[in-house]
């Protein structure tokens, strides 16, 4: 077969796409896996202390059963239905940077132990709201439509969060501080003992 030929072309391209949709499946089952609950708390040994105090928050099991994981609250638009390519392309450079901080702590010990965790948490709290007031809390938003709340053994809820549309600015966390993790009680002796 000459390589100029249309069958010659036409299997190149055949396999340009067998194998770009091969590397799509993959990318997107690795971003998928790095992103559970469980390698955050199991595999990635930097957050010993933080999975514990997740296991305790809020999200972990709520009243209606559902779990909000790591990457629902921590990843720049993971919990954003609306995801096109340009934002899943934010979103990975976003988890890139994310696992960064945590492996390079790993590295250079500063996050070795559930003590140095522990240590250093006020400073990652710090830049993870940092980072939340600057998306307007994007990500609560993206599972919760804070205009249509309403409990009706709790009439309040909705009376509180009445007028919070997407271009108000708030501040989920000042409200519901163990919405994520729970630091009460005991953390070291639980992570110290995995």
């Amino acid at each position: 077969m000459e390589k100029n030929s249309v069958w010659y072309l036409a299997g190149i391209g055949l396999i340009g796409v067998v194998v770009g949709i091969i590397f799509v499946g993959i990318l997107t089952s690795v971003v998928h896996w790095a992103g559970t609950p469980k390698f955050c708390g199991e595999f990635c040994h930097s957050m010993d202390a933080t999975y514990i105090a997740y296991q305790k928050g809020d999200h972990f099991r709520t009243a209606s059963g559902a779990t909000a994981g790591c990457s629902d609250c921590h990843l720049k638009n993971h919990s954003n239905e609306h995801v096109g390519p340009i934002d899943y392309v934010e979103m990975l450079m976003y988890k890139a940077k994310a696992g960064s901080i945590s492996l390079f702590g790993q590295i250079q010990g500063s996050l070795s132990t559930p003590e140095k965790q522990i240590e250093k948490r006020p400073e990652m709290a710090a830049a993870v709201l940092e980072s939340m007031r600057a998306d307007n809390f994007e990500a609560c938003r993206g599972c919760h439509d804070v205009q249509r709340m309403y409990n009706p053994g709790k009439p309040l809820v909705a009376a509180i969060h009445k007028g919070m549309g997407p271009e108000t600015k708030v501040d989920c966390i000042s409200c519901h501080p163990t919405a994520g993790h729970n630091y009460t009680g005991e953390i070291l002796p639980v992570a110290q003992a995995k």
